[in-house]
This record gives structure tokens, C-alpha cells and sequence, in this order.
């Protein structure tokens, strides 16, 4: 089974929204594929998902938070990857891929995908990896 490293604006937008990282998020929750997380990876998304442009009051973030764990792998990467210099936060995604030894990380951001691949682990938006994949024609 493939795993997948899935970056915090893929994640919130399978949560909040349909499209292409719904459709990822659907079939990681069918168990067709598997998402991997690190503890860094979840503190982004739950920072994310603090923003006020989602409206979500505290009490409101740990159903979202639940079903993210629910639906993941915990690892615990061991790699502190500085392959990206201009936005370093980026790093956790590679550190958690690398180490979780992910097939893919899913990313809309422009600094991952520059580098198509790292380590073995494509890098490949939502609509690509479900095209590659077979899940979309």
C-alpha cells in the first residue's frame, strides 16, 4: 500500500472542501492508501486550523484534530532535513517522508514541489498523484 506525507494546506482542504485532496483524503480513510504524520506536522495543522479565516472556535479544532489522527501513522522522524531554505517549516514534510519512507508527499506549496522529488519521495499535487496513481483518468 502506498504511503503518503499529505502538507497542512492539502489536509485542511480535504477537511474543508471537495476536490482533489477530499478525494486523496477519502481513500486514505478507506484504507486504500496510508497517511503518514509526525507530532511537528500536527502542531502546523493545528496552527493552521487556528486562523481566523476558518472561524473555528477552540472547543471547535479537536473533532478535526481527532479524525486526522484517526486516519494516520504516527512517526516520529529522527531526519532534520534542510533541503529547504527558504521556507524551513517546509523541512518537517521531508523529515516525516524520508523516515516514514513515504512513496509521496502531496503538496500545492511551490517550495516541495520545486523539488519534484527528494530522497526517493515524489512530490506531486493532489490532481497529479491521482492521475499516477490510476484514481483519476
Amino acid at each position: 500500500m502506498k504511503k503518503v506525507v499529505l502538507d497542512t494546506n492539502v489536509t485542511i482542504s480535504a477537511l474543508f472542501w471537495k476536490g482533489h485532496p477530499r478525494l486523496i483524503y477519502d481513500l486514505i480513510r478507506d484504507g486504500k492508501l496510508i497517511m503518514l504524520l509526525s507530532a511537528e506536522m500536527e502542531k502546523e495543522f493545528i496552527r493552521v486550523l487556528g486562523y481566523p479565516k476558518f472561524g473555528l472556535a477552540a472547543q471547535e479544532m479537536p473533532p478535526f484534530i481527532r479524525d486526522l489522527r484517526m486516519h494516520s501513522r504516527l512517526i516520529e522522524p529522527s531526519s532534520r532535513i534542510v533541503a529547504i531554505s527558504a521556507d524551513p517549516t517546509d523541512n518537517i514534510f521531508l523529515d516525516c517522508a524520508v523516515d516514514g519512507k513515504a512513496d509521496y508527499i502531496i503538496s500545492g506549496d511551490k517550495h516541495l514541489l520545486d523539488l519534484y522529488s527528494y530522497n526517493g519521495v515524489q512530490i506531486l499535487k493532489a490532481k497529479e498523484f491521482l492521475i499516477k496513481e490510476g484514481y483519476l483518468i
